[in-house]
């Protein structure tokens, strides 16, 4: 993922979970590690939505578990929204 999509998801997820950005990497666990909620998660998946202009798929949205699984779907959505 370019560096500075990156930067917005992480951005987007760290003012949802009240998480420092420095505190995760894209390893972490968003409920486990991050303590995350369903409310979270859906805030999460719309502001991604609106700052990329894109619609992340529900299939994919429930399948994430990590940040790095927002990455990649965000790049999916993209690569799709291109098409």
């Amino acid at each position: 993922m370019p560096l500075e999509q990156e930067k917005i998801v992480i951005d987007i997820i760290s003012r949802a979970l009240l998480v420092d950005i420095e505190a995760f990497k894209p390893g972490h666990r968003l409920v486990e590690d991050l303590g995350a909620d369903s409310l979270n998660l859906l805030e999460i998946v719309l502001d991604i939505n609106e700052a990329f202009s894109i619609e992340l798929p529900v299939e994919g949205v429930a399948q994430v578990r990590r940040v790095e699984d927002f990455f990649r779907l965000v790049l999916q959505a993209l690569d799709v929204s291109r098409s």
